[in-house]
């Protein structure tokens, strides 16, 4: 299959159940009999239960076991091991990337046994901190596990979780919006500013300011300055 005009095609599809029938589509076409996404809300786990999950070619009991439970729950797919290297990876490179091998190899060997005996996965990237994971497995012939091909299936998987956050832009909104003044003392913060020079900014006391941002780290789920001016910077609400 030509995996270029399939990438082009994506800007066709124009609802989440088509977009992921063109995804099915070209799995199928290249030879791969399962596939795989799990798109969690920004700087969450996949383990959300708000995390978007699809899949094919796979029972029920295998994705829970195999995969959610696993591999995703396991926390082998998550964190330096994957999506810090922002390359595409095998099901075989899994013990070698994990911070638990014996663990890890017990599962694979689980899923070896149930044909999941090889596949690429893929970290992918999007707006306002929307980082997924996509995965093709079960590979029909040995070629389909080489280097190349696996770039070339990074580059559409990349596209189609594009093309998911431009058809659900507000999916992940904020559960409780910042007020005017919060956003100004978050965006002063993003500037550099200290508690100091933003009280003498917008003309109120130290403690003031200290409470509307407490206020925003609860709204905006971090813990510190920092988090906060980066989160409100990736999803829109403060622009340097």
């Amino acid at each position: 299959m030509d995996l270029a005009a399939a990438t082009r095609e994506l800007a066709d599809q124009r609802q989440i159940a088509a977009l992921w029938r063109h995804c099915l589509k070209v799995g199928r076409m290249t030879g791969f009999r399962t596939i795989v996404y799990a798109c969690p809300p920004p700087y969450k786990k996949p383990t959300d239960p708000a995390t978007v999950l699809r899949y094919q070619g796979m029972t029920v009991s295998e994705f829970q076991s195999l995969v959610f439970a696993g591999l995703i729950a396991g926390g082998h797919l998550t964190g330096t091991n994957s999506l810090v290297n922002a390359r595409p990876f095998r099901w075989t490179d899994i013990v070698a990337l994990s911070p638990r091998k014996s663990e890890c190899e017990e599962l694979l060997a689980d899923a070896n046994r149930q044909g999941l005996d090889d596949g690429w996965i893929f970290p992918l990237f999007g707006p306002q901190g929307r980082v997924a994971l996509g995965s093709f497995g079960k590979p029909a012939r040995k070629t389909l596990m080489e280097t190349g091909m696996g770039d070339r299936l990074h580059v559409f998987a990349q596209m189609a979780h594009l093309r998911f956050c431009q058809l659900t832009p507000n999916l992940f909104g904020l559960e409780k919006t910042l007020s005017k003044r919060e956003l100004q003392i978050i965006a002063w913060t993003a500037a550099g500013k200290s508690n100091s020079e933003i009280s003498t900014i917008l003309n109120i006391s130290e403690n003031s300011i200290d409470s509307y941002m407490r206020r925003a780290f609860a709204k905006l789920n971090v813990h510190d300055r920092t988090s906060a001016a980066v989160k409100a910077i990736s999803i829109d609400l403060v622009r340097t």
